[in-house]
């Protein structure tokens, strides 16, 4: 794998450390952070007609269509495209069909993938104690003592982190997104997901150091 890295795909069940992950990056290094989750949230809780196409989508712990995903996320890329900055892409692509879609948004080759391992019942401990800010969107895990998130904002749980909820998303992520990691099989980079937030961020600052992206200055 050669070339400049423009855009980074994080790929891991629901649950696996991709929110904490992604927040560690946006933090330190020169990056345009995208959670599709969270522009998709705020479409919900702004009560746009997107929000309201995908509101009973989300709480049900289903995947929202290919064509919604492609058409926003093809925004959100073409928006800060110009930059020059390495994007971030935490909760898309989801199917084949939306990674072949990315590959046409942005040079294939320029594209690498990683992959958070985590097994499935730490995933269902993991989200059932997690909190995310109502305000910004940052995820604390359980390990978090945190009352109110850095931002100010109200720490709830969301709806569609109930273990019910949890276990029908972890078969969806199984179903329709376990092809995407075979599809990237000559780009993806897995880390096992398992130890505390700060044993994975290493991991992780190892992995970008080795595609030649370093932390901000």
């Amino acid at each position: 794998m050669s070339g400049k890295i423009n855009l980074l795909v994080l790929l891991g069940a629901p649950g696996s450390g991709k929110g904490t992950v992604a927040q560690h990056l946006a933090e330190r290094y020169d990056i345009c952070y995208f959670s599709t989750g969270n522009l998709l949230r705020n479409e919900v809780k702004e009560k746009t007609d997107l929000g309201r196409k995908v509101e009973a989508i989300l709480e049900a712990g289903n995947l929202v269509g290919d064509d919604v995903m492609n058409e926003m996320v093809k925004t959100n890329i073409e928006k800060v495209a110009a930059s020059g900055k390495v994007i971030l892409l935490d909760g898309y692509p989801r199917t084949k069909n939306q990674a072949e879609v990315l590959d046409k948004v942005a040079a294939a080759d320029s594209i690498r993938v990683i992959e958070l391992d985590v097994d499935a019942d730490e995933v269902v401990a993991r989200i059932s104690k997690r909190r995310v800010c109502a305000k910004c969107g940052a995820t604390y895990g359980p390990m978090d003592k945190a009352e109110v998130c850095s931002c100010g904002g109200e720490l709830i749980k969301r709806t569609d982190d109930e273990e019910s909820v949890v276990r029908n998303r972890l078969n969806t992520y199984k179903e329709k997104t376990l092809p995407v990691s075979a599809y990237y099989s000559d780009r993806i980079i897995k880390i096992c997901g398992k130890g505390t937030p700060e044993e994975v961020a290493r991991k992780v600052n190892d992995c970008l150091r080795g595609l030649g992206i370093e932390k901000r200055r």
